[in-house]
This record gives structure tokens, sequence and C-alpha cells, in this order.
């Protein structure tokens, strides 16, 4: 009995030691996370209650090859100029018309969000809303601030769409189609919601010019596409991986199945010439990270924390509303998160 309260004291100490020091933003938490994850192994073999195999058991593969094949096909999209391509098309879909521009560009931002990694939607949309923004002699402010809450907010929308969704799938085996139904529908009336709500705070500032038609009608969309074929073979590839997540549970392959096919198949049609230049634009830290953290939960499931936890959960339901509980979780999660990176949350 002593063997296992010690254990559980270690385990925990070095889970909340790994938390603390990723939620104080001193040191990457990827270099944070692996240290963490060999101190538990350590641990782990030292007091008995964790071993090097069990470890390797614990890291969800299919979390990290879902998240590395969607990587994949975003590195090989992310140079050939798409993104931009499809800013500027917006920008003269607009015809300099404010308060279109911004309905469009959120719409392109949540759109591209559901099925991409949020963070390269905004830093390669961004730069191109700057640009159409001082053709147009307007504020950037409003339609920035939109593309960064939009990005989240389409980002919650599917399975693929944010790591964090990774996670919560693959823990709970929640399907795409799964988020679709319950998710994406919230995620609408939150779209709907976030741009109301900016239309009518920054409307002073969208205001439309009486040239901001012709001005915007300057821009050239095929300067953008540096490499069209390239990016049209992505699209396909891109395309029918899409079209697989709503339908893989019925053939019985996974979302990672899918990815990597995907990603494996992208590879082999476009056959990049610097793969090293390709590779480096997978998000190498966020799965380090992901393995780092499975890692640690196995250690604190070889340990009983885990147990104990939901023991503690289960007596706090008996004096409280599940209810109650369930909406303080809620709010101290979205509350934590506008202060610190949701990953670790």
């Amino acid at each position: 009995m002593s063997e296992q309260i010690t254990a559980i004291i270690v385990s925990s100490l070095i889970f909340a030691a790994t938390l603390l020091l990723i939620f104080t933003e001193k040191i990457h938490r990827t270099i944070v996370g692996l240290a963490g994850a060999g101190l538990m192994i350590a641990a782990g073999i030292v007091w008995g209650f964790y071993s090097e195999e069990e470890a390797v058991t614990a890291v969800d593969f299919e979390t990290l090859a879902l998240l590395f094949g969607m990587m994949v096909l975003v590195a090989l999209l992310q140079p050939t100029g798409f993104f931009e391509y499809l800013a500027i098309k917006v920008g003269r879909l607009s015809k300099g018309n404010s308060v279109y521009l911004l309905i469009l560009l959120g719409t392109v931002t949540t759109v591209l969000s559901m099925f991409l990694d949020n963070v390269t939607t905004v830093v390669l949309i961004a730069p191109v809303t700057i640009l159409i923004s001082e053709i147009l002699a307007i504020n950037p402010a409003p339609f920035l601030i939109a593309e960064a809450i939009l990005a989240n907010t389409g980002g919650a929308g599917t399975l693929v769409g944010d790591p964090p969704n990774v996670l919560i799938g693959s823990a709970v085996e929640l399907t795409f189609m799964d988020f679709i139904t319950h998710a994406l529908p919230i995620v609408i009336i939150c779209w709907v919601a976030v741009l109301f709500l900016l239309l009518r705070q920054f409307r002073a500032d969208l205001v439309t010019r009486p040239d901001a038609a012709r001005r915007v009608q300057q821009l050239d969309p095929a300067k953008a596409l540096d490499h069209p074929m390239t990016a049209r073979k992505v699209i396909i590839v891109l395309g029918i991986a899409v079209a697989l997540f709503f339908v893989h549970h019925l053939f019985r392959i996974s979302p990672a199945f899918v990815a990597m096919g995907g990603a494996a198949t992208a590879l082999l049609w476009i056959r990049p010439k610097n793969m090293n230049e390709m590779l480096a634009h997978v998000e190498w830290p966020v799965l380090l990270f992901f393995a780092s953290l499975f890692i640690m939960v196995g250690g604190l499931e070889a340990a009983g924390v885990l147990d104990l936890v939901a023991e503690w959960i289960e007596m706090l339901a008996e004096q409280v509303s599940p209810v109650i509980l369930g909406v303080a979780i809620i709010w101290i999660v979205a509350l934590l998160s506008a202060v610190i990176d949701n990953i670790p949350i």
C-alpha cells in the first residue's frame, strides 16, 4: 500500500511540476514535456509502477499519425501561394465593399481552419489582408480580429480542425461525423455572432471608398500563385481526404489512415525536390509535445492517479448537480485557455 501511495505522490508531483513550467511559458513546452516524460519513466522504473514498454504503449500513435498526415498536406500547400491567391480572390469578389470583405475573409478563414492548421491559415492570410486594407485605405484591425477569432471558431468544428480536437476525439473515440453533427452547428452560430458583433463594433471603420472597386480590381491573384500545378494536386488530394473523413467509419478505416494515405499520395504525386525544406514546415514540436503528454498521462494511469481523481469527481458529483459540475469545468477550461495554450489545457 505504501508503494502505491509513493507512486501516486511522485507521479503527481512530476505531472504538476511539468504543467506549472508549461503554464509559465519560460521554457518551450516541448522541452518541458520531454523532460517530464523522461522523469516519469525514470520514476516509474525506480518505484516500480511504470516501464519503458508501458510508456511506448501509452503513446497514441493514431493521434500522432492524423496530425502528421494533415501537417504534411499543409506543408505541401503552404509554399504554393494558394492561401494568398484565395485571399486576393476574395478581395476582388468584395468589389471593395468593406462589409462584404469582412464577411468573405471571415468565412474563408473559418472554412480553411476547419480542415487546416489555424496558425498557418492566419499567418498566411493576415499579410494579404493588410495589403488589401492598405490598397483600400481602410483600418485592417476589424479583419485581423475577425480572422483571429474565426480561425479558432472554425477549428472547433471538425475532428482535424485543431490538435486538441484530435486529442479529445482519440481519447473517447469520437468520429469525424460526431464533430460535424454536434460541434459544427455551434460553430455556425458562433460564426454569425462574431461577424454581427464585429460589424456592429467597427461600423465606423468599415467605410467604402468611391474608387475602392477600381483599386481592388488591380490586384492579380495569378501573381500570388507561385506553383499552380502543385496547388491543384494538393487541393485534389485534400478534397478526397476530406470526403473520406465523412465516410471513413463506413469503410472501417481510421481518420489517421485517411490523413497518412493522403499525405503519401500527395508526396508520390508531387515528389518535392527538397524533402528537408518541406518537412521543416511540419510542426514537430507539437508532435513531440503530444507524445510527451501521452507518456506522462500513461504514468499517472499506471500509478493509480487517474482512478483516484475519478473517485474524487464521482464524490463531488454526488454533492452538487452533474450539470453544474460540467458547466464549471467548461468555464474553468475556457478562462484558462484565454491566457494559456489550449493543447496542455
